[in-house]
């Protein structure tokens, strides 16, 4: 409202009715570009004020959720303020398009279905916690680290960089790996000339040894040998599992390999190839 006073100052400044509406034109594009850039600037501000004062009450992860949707909604309202204030400066009666808006906002809520359901379920996602800012998930066949949850759509960040927008009404089923701790599972494969219990007892003892002395970061119960997970067609395969802080399962796995693999060379135990016997069929 104050740049329409400003506009209308200037206008009455100069008495040549001509020269006054090209200067009122003129003033009005100047203060509508202007208002863009400080729309983009209170949206910043916005963000970073609703971060510092949420982070301020709890060092959670789920308050940088809240945080998210509330400085997504922030965004939006910011959007329509100023856009009222650019509508009244041109002289458009923004009551009546807010009348009329209310009448064609029930045609466009038929139309717009998909976006008030993206919507509703992005708000049960904060109150019922199933995830937050930071959480490793896997959402609808995509897993990676959440970077975003904003009023419509959930960003999934996978190990290779690549980020997955979802729309939250589409997800249906959400696996969170960051709820307590995580389960690395190791497979190693041994030939089937090996002695089985004596695998096992190397198994075991370098498990236990590993866990004595702290050999791996991050591992929070003893590995346990489960046992003989399948009989392949040229090995068998024992299952060894570990349970490990949150997100370090995958480090956790690659580690045990390497371990498992020095002491099966030590103990001269067979990890075998791929084998395939052949018959030859005599005349």
């Amino acid at each position: 409202m104050v740049f329409i006073s400003i506009a209308h100052w200037f206008a009455n400044y100069i008495e040549m009715p001509e020269i006054e509406n090209i200067i009122g034109f003129i003033l009005k594009i100047i203060f509508t570009i202007l208002l863009f850039f400080i729309t983009g600037f209170l949206v910043k501000i916005s963000k970073k004020i609703i971060f510092k004062t949420l982070d301020k009450f709890t060092r959670e992860r789920h308050s940088d959720t809240v945080a998210s949707l509330l400085s997504s909604m922030a965004k939006y309202a910011i959007y329509f303020i100023i856009l009222c204030n650019i509508l009244v400066m041109w002289g458009v009666n923004v009551t009546s398009i807010l009348a009329i808006g209310g009448a064609v906002s029930v045609a466009l809520g038929l139309g717009a279905q998909d976006i008030v359901k993206d919507m509703m379920a992005g708000l049960f996602i904060i109150t019922e916690n199933q995830f937050g800012v930071g959480d490793i998930v896997e959402l609808n066949g995509f897993s990676g680290t959440v970077e975003n949850i904003g009023m419509r759509t959930t960003s999934i960040r996978n190990a290779d960089g690549n980020v997955h927008i979802v729309p939250n009404g589409q997800i249906n089923v959400v696996t969170n790996m960051s709820k307590g701790f995580n389960r690395a599972i190791v497979d190693i494969c041994v030939a089937y000339g090996e002695d089985i219990d004596r695998v096992f007892s190397v198994l075991e003892n370098e498990l236990k040894k590993i866990m004595d002395q702290n050999l791996i970061d991050g591992i929070i119960s003893q590995p346990k040998v489960l046992g003989i997970n399948s009989l392949a067609d040229s090995s068998i395969i024992i299952r060894i599992s570990a349970d490990s802080e949150i997100g370090e399962n995958w480090r956790i796995e690659r580690e045990l390999r390497k371990f498992i693999l020095k002491r099966f060379e030590k103990e001269n135990i067979e990890i075998p190839f791929p084998q395939i016997v052949v018959h030859k069929r005599e005349a």
